[in-house]
């Protein structure tokens, strides 16, 4: 993920007195978190078909609402995606979208270490397939040997 998602995150943070800074719902600001969370789930039940549509903003990142394997998510777009699955509370779903984009620097550190582990073993690979196979010889008599034997049977299947 761009370290500007993450630059966005830290400029709209989420207070830690525990307010809420607000949520633009189908074009409407909603600065209590219960009127944005019941805007959310009203938003749930009129969808008509799963294709993504806008649902607003939140804390510097677009909304998309979608439906997708039984489930209602919320894309946070900001340079990427970020998918987060709704339940059925009010202040669960605020809940669920912060803590998404909470742990955007902790996802970025994980996926940053599975890169140089994917690098690590990319680089062991090419050492060991430019290794000499140790059996080739074994390997070759054996497939002439087993060429030669489907030879024979098939003469007597003739």
């Amino acid at each position: 993920m761009p370290s500007s998602d993450i630059e966005r995150v830290a400029e709209h943070p989420k207070p830690s007195d525990e307010t809420f800074v607000g949520m633009t719902v189908k074009g409407a600001f909603y600065s209590e978190k219960a009127d944005a969370g019941n805007a959310i789930l009203e938003a749930c039940k009129a969808m008509t078909n799963p294709d993504p549509i806008p649902l607003g903003e939140y804390r510097g990142f677009t909304m998309e609402l979608y439906f997708e394997a039984r489930e209602y998510k919320v894309r946070l777009k900001g340079e990427l995606g970020y998918p987060v699955t709704l339940g059925t509370g009010t202040f669960g779903n605020i809940t669920r979208l912060d803590n998404a984009l909470e742990g955007l620097p902790k996802r970025l550190e994980m996926n940053e270490m599975e890169l140089d582990n994917l690098k690590k073993q990319f680089e062991t690979a090419k050492v060991d397939v430019e290794r000499p196979f140790p059996q080739e010889e074994e390997l070759k008599a054996k497939t002439d040997r087993l060429n030669e034997l489907n030879a024979l049977l098939n003469v007597d299947k003739r």
